[in-house]
């Protein structure tokens, strides 16, 4: 609904005074709609009699006579407007009315829409507790993945310490004692083997797991960049209008 400007409201209470209609309040708003803010309405109306008071007042200055053509036309005018008057006056108080009833469901809103600031605030406290943790969690898997090459590395040297055993082993099969001890070499290279090979599974299970966290915190802040833009904007909808409420 557009704004109804002074320009207006003078503009009709020309219109409603060469009518001879009685001017007031709630006259105004009814003929201009409710576009018009009851409080500008007034303002202008009050600063339209004092006026015309100041009219009355210069008329002071004037021949007794034109003074007396002034007063009776005045004293007419203001007996013909006795009753719009009283009306007026009803008219205000029930404006007077509506006005508190107004600031009061104003009020209301104003106090449903701070527990509702209140609640966001603390939403937004526990967003930043989340991330948080999620940063701690991604911090822990990055040491975690900075340490798998090395355990690579001790697997590779593990099986260039088993092919150097087995090389030994097959190139003495007529000697004993280092067949025995290239035996006992194999034996220790498989064992440390297997213990890589473990090492190697735990690895391979960490990648997973990691893999699995990365895209576990991918979509919490998917999830938390979704929940900051829906916050973002239900407190644009709830805080803007008091802001842009006409006065």
């Amino acid at each position: 609904m557009a704004k109804v400007s002074a320009e207006q409201i003078n503009a009709a209470m020309d219109a409603m005074a060469g009518e001879g209609q009685a001017i007031t309040v709630r006259a105004l708003r009814e003929r201009l709609g409710h576009g018009a803010c009851l409080g500008t309405i007034s303002k202008l109306l009050q600063r339209r009699k004092a006026g015309a008071q100041r009219q009355i007042a210069a008329a002071a200055e004037l021949s007794p006579v034109l003074q007396q053509a002034i007063l009776d036309y005045v004293g007419q005018e203001l007996s013909a407007s006795h009753s719009a008057h009283e009306a007026e006056m009803n008219d205000n108080q029930q404006e007077l009315m509506d006005l508190a009833s107004e600031n009061e469901r104003q009020q209301e809103m104003l106090d449903l829409q701070a527990g509702e600031l209140e609640t966001l605030r603390e939403e937004l406290e526990r967003e930043r507790q989340v991330a948080n943790q999620a940063r701690t969690d991604l911090a822990k898997a990055q040491l975690r993945l900075e340490g798998l090459p090395r355990l690579e590395e001790a697997a590779e040297q593990a099986r260039m310490d088993l092919a150097k055993a087995q090389f030994k082993l097959e190139g003495i099969p007529r000697l004993e004692e280092a067949a025995e001890a290239a035996r006992a070499e194999l034996i220790q290279a498989q064992l440390k083997l297997e213990s890589l090979t473990r090492v190697e599974t735990e690895l391979a299970a960490a990648r997973l797991e990691l893999e699995a966290e990365r895209e576990e915190l991918g979509e919490t802040r998917a999830e938390l960049d979704e929940e900051r833009t829906l916050r973002i904007k239900a407190q644009q909808f709830i805080v803007d209008p008091i802001f842009k409420t006409p006065v």
